[in-house]
């Protein structure tokens, strides 16, 4: 059947090691009932007791080197395979010292090894080689040619081909289902690593900056801090709920809403931020992945730069975070960075992320089949709807404030990130 290359596959390709053996002694066993007259032959032939009972075990050891050897051979290399059935053809020749040329049907024995060992072409020569061979045996023997002997060897042949080849493509079929099934999970760790970075990363960092400046308030401003700390206690359940939602499959992020954190947390990170008022224009099945693009970038100006200013720009196709500090990635892209050029290739967007001059700029367009292709997408929706994220701040150009109180305006141009 060509079982070649079964091993050295790692367990899966034990596995099928093992169960072409299985199922080539299964078969080889009951074949053997074809061995049957062959013993009868020779006991009950006019030659002396210890001839008679050499030729049984002749054939007995025929028959076990039949079921043995090609069983052995499943697996290994085409040298070894080569070698068990030149053996049995070596094995049948003492024969002829009992059987005569009857012997040369138990080449059939062989052609049945063949197409179990080899690949259906080679295996199909080697049934053709026999039959010529038996055929010329028995024209030496005074029998003509035995065309029904030689018809029954290549049919048999055939019909093992046949069968080892659907033997091989179950096991091809088994060991792609098995390769899909672990090129799925490993994609799904994948994601919930991602979204796990994605989520946590920027949360924590927005925790840390507002709990120093309400550290900073304390004191100064009790009611400015009061507010900070209830943000806090906003920031850490609304993660919570994002962690739950990424281990169940069914978080989506929108681009507004992560405008409006954005504004938040770099005005709590003393960061002047230039904000789009509206995301109307960007094409929609860009918004989540522009989404994802705001979430790390600003999670990195604020880790990871000394800025002073974070412009963000939107286009239908196009989303770019620009600030002016210095080092705002770490060195070599950094998981986050690396997760979101995963991401944007998914997407079949394209991602462009260095310094430039005078700061850091992270670029990220779509086009054609990408925007038609959220990052998101395949993936079931959540039987209700989750919480959407409330908008702690209007997404404006705004100046920070360390010492100001704390209050929500609802500047113009809010209310259309809703959208």
């Amino acid at each position: 059947m060509g079982t070649a290359g079964v091993r050295g596959q790692g367990t899966a390709g034990r596995d099928d090691w093992v169960r072409g053996r299985q199922r080539w002694m299964a078969g080889a066993c009951v074949s053997l009932v074809f061995l049957v007259s062959g013993v009868a032959e020779v006991a009950r032939a006019d030659l002396p007791t210890w001839s008679r009972v050499l030729g049984v075990a002749a054939i007995v050891l025929y028959g076990a080197l039949h079921v043995l050897g090609p069983a052995w051979a499943i697996g290994r290399p085409m040298p070894q395979r080569c070698g068990v059935l030149a053996l049995q053809v070596l094995a049948s020749l003492p024969m002829f010292l009992w059987l005569g040329p009857d012997t040369s049907i138990l080449w059939i024995f062989v052609a049945a090894a063949a197409a179990m060992l080899l690949r259906a072409p080679a295996a199909v020569g080697v049934a053709a080689v026999l039959a010529g061979a038996l055929l010329l045996v028995d024209h030496a023997g005074g029998r003509g040619w035995s065309w029904e002997n030689a018809a029954t060897l290549l049919a048999l042949a055939l019909f093992t081909t046949a069968f080892a080849r659907n033997v091989r493509l179950s096991i091809e079929l088994r060991r792609t289902r098995e390769e899909l099934a672990q090129a799925a999970v490993a994609a799904e760790r994948e994601r919930i690593g991602r979204d796990l970075h994605d989520i946590l990363g920027h949360s924590l960092t927005a925790i840390a900056v507002k709990a120093g400046l309400a550290r900073r308030l304390v004191g100064r401003d009790d009611a400015a801090a009061g507010a900070e700390v209830a943000d806090l206690e906003r920031l850490a359940r609304e993660a919570l709920a994002d962690v739950r939602a990424t281990a169940s499959g069914f978080r989506q992020v929108s681009l507004a809403p992560e405008l409006a954190v954005a504004a938040a947390v770099l005005r709590a990170a003393d960061i002047r931020a230039e904000l789009p008022t509206a995301v109307d224009d960007v094409d929609p099945a860009a918004r989540e992945l522009f989404g994802y693009v705001v979430r790390e970038a600003v999670t990195n100006v604020v880790r990871h730069s000394s800025a002073r200013t974070c412009r963000i720009r939107l286009t239908p196709t196009s989303v770019e975070v620009r600030d002016d500090g210095a080092g705002s990635a770490p060195t070599g892209d950094g998981s986050g960075l690396s997760g979101l050029r995963a991401r944007v290739a998914a997407a079949g967007g394209e991602m462009t992320a260095g310094p430039v001059e005078g700061g850091f700029l992270v670029r990220v367009s779509v086009t054609g089949t990408a925007r038609r292709t959220p990052p998101s997408a395949g993936r079931t929706p959540p039987p209700v709807d989750p919480p959407t994220r409330p908008a702690p701040h209007p997404v404006v150009p705004a100046e920070p404030s360390a010492t100001a109180p704390r209050t929500h305006p609802a500047a113009p141009g809010a209310a259309s990130l809703g959208a």
